[in-house]
């Protein structure tokens, strides 16, 4: 199986929108290019890369650095998706361990993910890297006028 890995590109938003949408976060090709412009424009801050397999996308995982006043700095991952057809191949692994050299180069020692609850697989794949359950949280959204 050959696999690239590679920085994502502005011509990836339609996959990566795609890739989005099968994750349960739907997105349109514009919305997608659109948020990944403001990402791409920050790199120090944030990680984007595909995963190709036959040249075509077939994953995605954005890490960001999240300075907080009350602990350490960490990178949180804010999204990793491998296309259901491609899953158990190593993508998510490689993605991961791409995403966590990129934190470690830039001297950050921790890694945090959210995972909702019924991702149990999910759960299950971060462990198997190292990840441990530190808390369960509500998570709360207000829309502004």
């Amino acid at each position: 199986m050959t696999i690239t890995m590679r920085p994502a590109l502005p011509a990836d938003a339609a996959a990566l929108a795609a890739l989005s949408t099968e994750l349960g976060y739907p997105a349109d090709s514009s919305t997608l290019a659109a948020r990944l412009a403001v990402l791409l424009a920050a790199p120090e801050q944030h990680f984007v890369h595909v995963v190709e397999q036959h040249d075509k996308v077939r994953g995605w995982i954005h890490g960001y650095i999240r300075p907080l006043l009350e602990s350490a700095t960490c990178v949180e991952i804010g999204g990793l998706v491998v296309a259901a057809d491609s899953r158990s191949q190593g993508l998510g692994a490689h993605l991961l361990q791409a995403c966590e050299q990129w934190a470690a180069s830039h001297g950050i020692a921790e890694l945090t993910v959210r995972s909702a609850e019924q991702r149990l697989d999910a759960h299950r794949f971060y462990q198997r890297h190292g990840y441990r359950h530190i808390k369960t949280q509500l998570t709360l959204r207000k829309q502004l006028p």
